[in-house]
């Protein structure tokens, strides 16, 4: 079996081997490659260890923040490589990162602590691919299965229960059938995972193309009360996320749109998402049930909600509250939707005579008007209606 690899990885294993160590490719590349998708972000294990690398690549720009953990990072024609020394882990009190790593000397034990077969697989060019878990037969079966007893691998770090289900939607793969029970059974240690964590396999998960069947088993099994604060995504709107657009955020804020307004707020701020991401799926969550029947109706709910309102929209078809032909509204308006779009501004206004907070308002109403008929937003047109107005003030 022959494997692909780019030029710049290559050189890495290359100066490694002629320096007397092993090195292997490892993780995420080795498996798409397998599964004749397009690689990047190659990772290395080597049997190098830390002081050894940093000896071996001294003419190299490398950066050694991982480096008491045995990873360094190589570039290469200007491609970052990871280069990890085989290692072994200690226990996981915490559930998430091991007490304790330990250098190792063979592949074969590295490769045992690694989460899922599809994962602990390596590929070295002299050796071919070193495959202890039936991880290739598991890639062509279409199975994430855990390494080992998955009740161990899960209860070393929880994380892991989050990142079955991503692989699941990613790849489009079931999880077998021993490994669900266990992320069933061990899903507990969620609670103390860090939610950012959560929040970056779950939106992973969401940026899938089906992400709608590992969704519905986390409902089956009860993890998802532990990623949506007990709240239960209804399966109807599960159903719907494949429709929706490919924005994480906004496939979040369908998956809220019962949950009541202070439920997703709970639930959006406990996921540490940006700030965008919050307005985002707060956004749909809030929004969604609102009917869109003219193009006036579209023109202020951008003005509203500015470029959220696509996803608003798109939700609101979904859901049945609005026709699928309203969306034409979206590409036909015109309106502006902001004071800035205005084709008048304050000093405009302030030589009309307005002074102060009359200014603003004056400015919210002409915007009012020309949403409504968006033909009046000219200089002319609005500073007619301005003057009117400064009129009617005096009167």
């Amino acid at each position: 079996m022959t494997i692909e690899i780019p030029e710049y990885a290559r050189a890495v294993c290359e100066r490694l081997e002629q320096s007397g160590e092993e090195a292997y490719i490892v993780g995420g590349s080795l498996r798409d490659s397998l599964l004749c998708k397009s690689a990047s972000d190659y990772d290395v294990a080597t049997s190098a260890l830390p002081e050894r690398m940093v000896e071996i690549f001294k003419d190299y720009r490398v950066i050694a923040t991982g480096l008491k953990h045995g990873t360094l990072t190589v570039m290469s024609e200007g491609k970052p490589i990871e280069v990890t020394t085989f290692r072994v882990d200690g226990g996981y009190s915490d559930s998430r990162h091991p007490d304790s790593v330990s250098f190792t000397r063979t592949i074969e034990e590295d490769l045992a602590r690694r989460d899922f077969t599809v994962n602990a697989m390596a590929y070295n060019e002299k050796r071919g691919l070193v495959d202890l878990f039936g991880g290739r037969g598991d890639l062509q079966n279409g199975i994430i299965r855990a390494v080992g007893e998955p009740e161990r691998r899960f209860g070393e770090d929880a994380l892991r229960i989050m990142r079955a289900f991503r692989f699941s939607a990613q790849l489009d793969f079931e999880i077998e059938k021993e490994t669900l029970a266990a992320a069933s059974e061990c899903r507990g240690g969620l609670a103390r995972i860090a939610r950012e964590r959560i929040a970056s396999e779950l939106f992973k998960l969401l940026s899938s193309k089906s992400p709608e069947k590992a969704l519905a088993k986390m409902c089956e099994t009860g993890v998802a009360e532990y990623v949506f604060c007990s709240y239960l995504p209804e399966s109807e709107l599960i159903a719907l996320l494949p429709q929706m657009p490919n924005d994480p955020a906004a496939r979040l804020g369908l998956l809220l749109c019962n949950a009541g307004g202070d439920k997703a707020r709970e639930i959006v701020g406990s996921l540490r998402c940006s700030n965008k991401q919050r307005s985002v799926a707060l956004a749909v969550a809030e929004h969604s049930s609102r009917c869109i029947e003219t193009q006036r109706d579209c023109s202020h709910l951008r003005a509203e909600l500015g470029e959220r309102a696509e996803a608003v929209m798109c939700a609101s078809v979904l859901r049945g509250y609005t026709h699928k032909d309203a969306l034409r509204f979206l590409e036909s308006d015109s309106a502006p939707h902001s004071i800035a779009e205005l084709a008048v501004g304050g000093n405009d206004l302030s030589k009309l005579g307005f002074d102060g907070r009359e200014i603003g308002k004056t400015l919210a109403y002409l915007l009012e008007c020309a949403i409504d008929q968006p033909a009046l937003n000219t200089r002319e047109s609005l500073l007619e209606l301005a003057r009117k107005k400064y009129k009617e003030k005096g009167e």
